[in-house]
């Protein structure tokens, strides 16, 4: 991944705070001659030392990890289209500003059907904020069991991060307060949530 030094996360709670928001994670296999790319929800564990999920039994990137335990976990946070016309200095090319996490992780597979339900009640308690409305009901334990003879857990050991956090840091902070003020007047959830996180970003420029 090219990642010049401006465009690198300051704290390491970024990244972490990324995967926490976007948990919906492209996985690659790798170390085969046909790659078998997978989206599936991932929580990042509180040691901050591995990723925990699931596959369906029929998913075909399962076969791989037999051979090889290596795969890459891409995460991709807010970004969007900016336009030369939202900065008020000198001209300005258009760009797109984005965040990605980059995780390389040795996966290991649970088969086990009580740790499946385990984990998919534990992922489901993560996400939910309704889980105790239902956890508890014959119907929600019934539909866990059965899903957990579909799927497969996994536990991914992190071994290497990258992140890349472009969000026009290169540009001066006049031009970056009325990037942020222009993106909350759009009317558009997503470029919302950008600015929010330039914002973060600038204020954590400041603060170094």
């Amino acid at each position: 991944m090219y990642r010049p030094n401006h465009f690198q996360p300051s704290t390491d709670e970024q990244w972490i705070q990324l995967i926490k928001d976007n948990p919906l994670a492209t996985v690659i296999s790798n170390g085969a001659k046909n790659l078998e790319i997978s989206l599936t929800p991932v929580s990042i564990n509180n040691d901050r030392s591995s990723l925990e999920g699931h596959f369906a039994k029929k998913n075909d990137i399962l076969s791989l990890f037999a051979k090889h335990k290596r795969a890459t976990f891409l995460f991709q946070g807010p970004n969007g289209y900016i336009s030369p016309s939202l900065f008020i200095s000198s001209p300005h090319l258009p760009t797109w500003n984005y965040s990605m996490v980059e995780i390389q992780a040795d996966v290991t597979l649970i088969n086990d059907k009580m740790e499946v339900m385990v984990l998919l009640n534990k992922l489901t308690k993560k996400f939910d904020r309704n889980f105790s409305h239902f956890e508890r009901s014959q119907d929600y334990l019934d539909l866990i069991d059965a899903a957990a003879k579909e799927v497969v857990g996994f536990r991914a050991e992190i071994i290497d991060m990258k992140a890349k956090f472009k969000l026009s840091q290169n540009k001066q902070q006049s031009d970056i307060n009325v990037l942020i003020t222009a993106l909350r007047q759009s009317g558009n959830p997503g470029r919302d949530t950008l600015a929010d996180l330039i914002e973060r970003q600038l204020y954590n420029q400041l603060k170094a």
